[in-house]
């Protein structure tokens, strides 16, 4: 087995040369995903239709929309005008270019298939997108009956409770517990929202930010690989990506060492980082690739055989490709399933505490009209 550095790829151009540095300009704005994945299609379809490299950059530069990225293709141009391959001149904007996609457009150098690596990058990024896209599509609905949801309980806390609240008072009732609970609550709510406005969005913005620290994150991937029902969204999810990533790399002719480490490099989850550090290590000392995956609770038990009898049989690559198709499929699958599964339990939970709060206002209505008709 071919054993070479990540960083071989990463560094060092095809002929082998290290590239010094050039100075960069400041570009302001960001690139966003779907920037690249035009652009890296664009140059597929040019360099199919005959076009050189440096025609192909001038040309994408020139029609470029967006002025951050015009810069960049302008100063890419200019590098492999003055001599540096492609590769080389995409590495100095790993903000931009992902360390797995340099290696790729790399490899794909290296072979001369510069055309077909290139469709397969922007394939697998674009099927990322909309992954993503589909997942944030069907969230829509949950979150937005939530917050409709704890508007109107708001609504009632706040405006509706304190007028049935000063009525109570006007005859003096017995109120039952929950109704002074709900009340007291009620005043607080009013009477110190200028303390409990920030507080909420303090406690907002500090759940939002855990996931930025390394205790944080690691706490929040081990709670998405745990949990019930979220816990086989994200393996299927993150197994997908990555075999596909791996796959894509090795048929570009990346050696499985770098592959990995590629894949190490492009996951977001810590726990998954772990795992592929794990399984760098079990390839450089001739360990089965397959061997860490196997038992392990954040891979799935059918991907780990899969992919222990594909290495074995020697399909490695074939048979990751698929693995990746399958699971990211699946993972797209069971989060449709999570949330059809969600919508109604936030129906019901939200609407025992709407009843909660109505039937804390009606017991002691109840109580006031048998009153008056006593009276």
């Amino acid at each position: 087995m071919q054993i070479n550095a990540a960083k071989s790829f990463a560094e060092v151009a095809p002929s082998g040369r290290m590239s010094a540095p050039a100075p960069v300009k400041k570009v302001r704005g960001r690139t966003s995903a779907l920037d690249v994945v035009n652009l890296t299609s664009q140059m597929a379809i040019m360099l199919r239709s005959g076009v050189d490299i440096a025609s192909a950059l001038d040309s994408v530069a020139t029609h470029c929309k967006r002025p951050q990225l015009r810069v960049i293709l302008e100063e890419i141009h200019d590098a492999v005008m003055g001599g540096r391959s492609f590769s080389e001149a995409l590495r100095k904007y790993p903000k931009v270019f992902t360390p797995a996609y340099v290696a790729t457009i790399a490899a794909g150098e290296a072979s001369g298939h510069m055309a077909d690596v290139l469709d397969q990058l922007a394939e697998l990024e674009r099927s990322r997108l909309r992954l993503v896209r589909s997942i944030r599509g069907m969230l829509v609905y949950p979150v937005l009956l939530g917050l409709v949801s704890l508007g109107v309980i708001t609504l009632l806390l706040i405006f509706v409770l304190p007028r049935f609240s000063k009525l109570f008072d006007d005859y003096d009732m017995s109120l039952p517990w929950l109704t002074q609970a709900l009340i007291a609550i009620s005043d607080e709510l009013r009477g110190h929202w200028w303390l409990w406005c920030p507080v909420i969005g303090l406690a907002i913005l500090g759940l939002i930010s855990v996931p930025t620290t390394t205790t944080g994150r690691r706490l929040w991937d081990r709670f998405l690989l745990s949990t019930p029902m979220l816990n086989e969204v994200t393996r299927s999810i993150l197994v997908g990506r990555s075999c596909r990533l791996m796959a894509m790399l090795m048929e570009s002719g990346v050696p499985l060492l770098d592959s990995v480490q590629l894949a190490r490099q492009s996951s977001r989850n810590t726990l998954y980082q772990e795992l592929f550090t794990r399984v760098e290590d079990a390839v450089v000392n001739g360990r089965s690739f397959a061997s860490e995956l196997i038992g392990s609770f954040i891979v799935p038990d059918s991907a780990a055989e899969m992919l222990s009898t594909a290495e074995q049989s020697g399909k490695l690559t074939e048979v990751t490709r698929l693995v990746g198709m399958y699971f990211e499929e699946e993972g797209e699958n069971r989060a449709r399933q999570a949330v059809t599964s969600l919508e109604p339990m936030i129906t019901v939970v939200m609407g025992l505490i709407v009843a909660i709060v109505v039937l804390a206002v009606m017991l002691p209505v109840f109580d006031l009209s048998t009153f008056a008709g006593k009276s």
